[in-house]
């Protein structure tokens, strides 16, 4: 697996975990930010700001990570792909970094952001 293959996997995972646990996906400038460089472009118009990219961007989505690891428990690739990233000194790599320290327990699961 190739770093930008694992990005793409690490990504994907989280971005499925917003919208399981929380109904707000990823925005492409979100997924663009964990990337390191600007490698998504879905054409999706963009109504409202994404409630990621507001105060803590690292930490709201080590939170995701978290909740990625246990919906992707089962899949070997996934783990694979954080274990390769770790080390980075990137928004990844710390992401990744961060969401190790956790347990999934430390998160309420459908937590619902809101918009002030």
């Amino acid at each position: 697996m190739t770093p930008d293959e694992a990005r793409h996997l690490v990504i994907e995972g989280i971005n499925y975990a917003a919208y399981h646990e929380t109904d707000f996906s990823l925005h492409d400038s979100d997924k663009n930010r964990l990337f390191g460089s600007e490698h998504y472009s879905s054409g999706r118009p963009v109504y409202e700001p994404s409630p990621w990219a507001e105060g803590d961007f690292e930490e709201k989505v080590a939170m995701l990570l978290v909740w990625a690891n246990v919906l992707n428990r089962s899949v070997a690739a996934f783990t694979e792909a954080q274990r390769l990233l770790e080390g980075e000194d990137s928004i990844i790599g710390r992401v990744i970094r961060k969401a190790k320290n956790r347990k999934a327990t430390d998160i309420v699961p459908r937590t619902k952001f809101s918009r002030s």
